[in-house]
């Protein structure tokens, strides 16, 4: 998912699930986080990349629903509940046409930079379709695991 806002750039990726499919509590979410992977370029920045593991399979599933129904205009805003805070996404309609978006993810590991990665920024109906497109090929890439 790339995001981009007047000259500032994020980049978030899925990256794998935390633990080898035999790791972890049996029947737990333990083997369902997945690793998010941030790249964030503040305007006139330098590049800082972090990742941790923020989001549950489940969860990567009913983003791609929910932002499906936002592209569908059957409903005007979506916002994330996660069971980690590290990630927040929400967008809206704005009514023309497009979608404002602000994303927010917890950078754990960046010492010399913010903790906190935050872009707004807007997309056309395009944009979302292919934000969309690729949630469902990463949806597909790490299936819940028992």
């Amino acid at each position: 998912m790339r995001f981009t806002s007047d000259g500032s750039v994020m980049e978030l990726q899925v990256t794998g699930y935390e633990f080898p499919p035999d790791g972890g509590q049996p029947k737990s979410d333990d083997r369902n986080w997945l690793v998010v992977q941030c790249t964030f370029t503040p305007k006139g920045g330098k590049p800082v990349s972090d990742s941790n593991s923020c989001l549950l399979t489940y969860e990567l599933r009913e983003m791609t629903a929910g932002l499906k129904v936002l592209l569908s205009g059957a409903q005007d805003h979506y916002e994330c509940s996660f069971v980690e805070p590290y990630l927040d996404i929400a967008m809206q309609s704005d009514g023309q046409g497009a979608f404002w978006a602000d994303i927010s993810f917890f950078l754990p590991h960046a010492w010399d930079a913010e903790d906190t990665a935050d872009i707004q920024c807007t997309l056309s109906p395009q944009e979302l379709n292919g934000l969309v497109e690729e949630l469902e090929s990463w949806c597909a890439q790490y299936p819940d695991r028992a």
